[in-house]
């Protein structure tokens, strides 16, 4: 029988678009984090006293997380991906907590205008290796980069030691490419930088990782446990991102009401793009009948559609944020991670 881990230690970020993110998605899913001030490097939730919360760098989440000082961690997946070579002992859970988006790219001057794809440099780092020069490339990332590199045949350079912002390095002479992360490209535009084709080494974004054995006692815990209470709000607060419950309600007063106007109704929202949509009937304070449809609609798409739901028989539109959303369809996380962890 597995033995109970009490508290479960949760690690995220201390600063930084990664430790708002997840603050922010941990508040929206009914887990705030309570933190005295910046300085404090522990923190509880409220209301959940299992959870113990440690503030540290990304790169020391991974190690943590890794020696099982840590149970679950958040951190970059370019992050964890450069170190999973030597934290057999974590586990992704959640490869994209629907922030922190980014790609780690290979970039070159824009003067190279023969160097257009990833397969260039294999012939260009052939041509240094002949005339005897060294071709450099500057990463924080070196252990993803040798891999993707390995597979597109390019053998022929030499990783410079790289800290701080890469986007110089070039122009100072320092490398002769850089391979860093991205968002926009604009960093890379100012700094006369161009990405390459087939220069995508890795797409990132905030995750959730587990140390296995750790994962392995809280999921034995069951669907009540901690851990399941949290991926599930963690699911339904990602699943509901963006879109809101619409209830759309014809007045019996209003023209066309009946099965035949919300029928009209629930077909235009669905050349929308609306999901589960359900139709039925109302009745107003006199009790005469209408009808109801609702939807989950894009809140980006609800001011344009208004007018068209007015003239097709609607007399009230309503658009409330959906906070949760969950789906029998839809597997949850949770049951994903016990079914994986059956199977290792």
């Amino acid at each position: 029988m597995s033995t109970l881990i009490d508290p479960i230690r949760l690690a995220i970020p201390s600063k930084g678009h990664l430790y708002d993110g997840v603050v922010d998605l941990l508040r929206t899913a009914g887990y705030k984090v309570r933190r005295a001030s910046d300085r404090q490097y522990e923190a509880t939730i409220s209301g959940q006293p299992r959870f113990h919360i440690v503030f540290m760098r990304p790169t020391d989440i991974v190690i943590q997380v890794q020696e099982g000082r840590c149970h679950l961690g958040v951190t970059g997946m370019d992050v964890y991906a450069e170190h999973a070579f030597e934290a057999e002992h974590a586990s992704v859970v959640i490869p994209d907590l629907g922030y922190g988006g980014c790609r780690l790219v290979v970039a070159v001057p824009e003067s190279w205008i023969d160097v257009s794809h990833i397969m260039d440099l294999v012939d260009l780092t052939t041509e240094f290796k002949i005339a005897g020069k060294t071709f450099r490339v500057s990463t924080k990332y070196p252990a993803v980069v040798r891999q993707y590199f390995r597979k597109w045949g390019i053998y022929y350079y030499q990783f410079v030691d790289s800290q701080g912002a890469l986007e110089l390095h070039p122009s100072l002479g320092i490398a002769d490419i850089i391979v860093d992360l991205t968002s926009s490209g604009t960093t890379f535009k100012d700094n006369r930088l161009r990405e390459i084709k087939g220069g995508t080494v890795l797409e990132s974004a905030a995750c959730l990782i587990g140390h296995a054995p750790s994962l392995s006692t809280l999921v034995a815990e069951g669907e009540t446990g901690p851990l399941a209470l949290l991926l599930d709000a963690i699911d339904g607060v990602k699943r509901s991102e963006g879109l809101l419950h619409l209830e759309v309600v014809g007045n019996p007063a209003a023209p066309g009401p009946g099965p035949e106007t919300a029928a009209a109704v629930a077909r235009y929202l669905c050349d929308q793009g609306a999901q589960q949509l359900v139709r039925g009937e109302v009745w107003d304070d006199q009790g005469q009948p209408g009808w109801r449809v609702t939807a989950l609609v894009a809140a980006s798409k609800l001011s344009a559609c208004q007018r068209p739901l007015l003239a097709l028989g609607a007399s009230r539109i309503v658009g409330l944020p959906a906070q949760f959303v969950f789906d029998r369809d839809v597997p949850s996380t949770f049951n994903e991670l016990r079914e994986r962890l059956l199977r290792d």
